[in-house]
């Protein structure tokens, strides 16, 4: 899709980056490379160790991922930021994705069911894939579902990690944590499920939970939090109940245990 000297051919190069992310180093710009659009992502050397870690862990996790087939993977390319002239910065790598959109978006009275059934056997099924090679993505979010040429991907690999380890480092983002990572647990497969779990409620529901504090989201997610959907979306409560459990023992383990669920609500929806 980029040609190898597409470096030179990038036009109306425009940053895009928030000021928080700025004071953290962290740099994004869009731009057309052969009316085209795409992003580009790229992070300061020497300015907040912990996000430049994050980006080079990102990196090193493409470039590894690189030498197998992925197809839950954007297409990407990693190149030297000195190779592009618009940009002053001569140290790094940029991450170059083309623009996509949110795989999960808006929803109303009149969506129809088989639309929605099919959005989350594909979503699902590429979390499966990135677990199937070996990986947690650790940090799922709605945004980090994007669709592209009609499919969806996976993006934002900063907090990746093989399944065996146990790091039990808190970097994930409130909103999506499962109960046993507030109480000190390390991120699994099923903290994955659960983070899932949120972005489906809150897509089923179009609504987004609410708390002020990280005490607060520790309270909603390790007691508060309960599975009320809209009446058209009610056959996808097992689905909700299964990967929303508090106690991960009691949540799905796997993706596949996931799918067979989906399999389940659409023998139960055609009797």
């Amino acid at each position: 899709m980029l040609k190898h000297d597409f470096a030179s051919q990038i036009e109306n190069l425009t940053c895009v980056t928030k000021p928080v992310s700025a004071a953290l180093g962290r740099l994004l710009w869009t731009c057309s490379i052969d009316a085209k659009s795409y992003w580009l992502k790229y992070h300061l050397p020497e300015t907040y160790a912990q996000s430049e870690q994050d980006f080079l862990h990102e990196q090193l996790f493409y470039e590894e991922i690189n030498l197998k087939k992925s197809p839950w993977l954007l297409p990407y390319k990693l190149i030297e930021v000195g190779s592009i002239p618009q940009l002053d910065q001569s140290l790094g790598k940029v991450l170059i994705l083309p623009d996509s959109d949110m795989w999960f978006g808006a929803l109303n009275d009149e969506t129809d069911f088989s639309d929605v059934y099919r959005k989350i056997w594909l979503a699902i099924n590429k979390l499966a894939e990135l677990h199937e090679f070996g990986w947690i993505h650790g940090d799922i979010k709605a945004e980090h579902f994007r669709k592209f040429q009609q499919k969806p991907y996976l993006i934002d690999f900063e907090k990746t990690r093989p399944i065996s380890s146990q790091d039990s480092s808190i970097d994930a983002t409130p909103r999506y944590m499962a109960p046993e990572l507030f109480r000190g647990g390390y991120k699994s497969i099923q903290s994955d499920l659960y983070a899932l779990g949120i972005v489906l409620y809150e897509w089923l529901t179009q609504t987004r939970l609410e708390a002020t504090s990280y005490l607060e989201w520790a309270i909603l997610h390790c007691q508060n939090l309960s599975i009320r959907l809209p009446p058209q979306f009610l056959n996808f409560y097992p689905l909700l109940t299964g990967l929303l459990q508090k106690q991960h023992q009691n949540r799905f383990s796997n993706a596949d245990e996931a799918i067979n669920c989906l399999k389940q609500i659409q023998i139960d929806k055609n009797h």
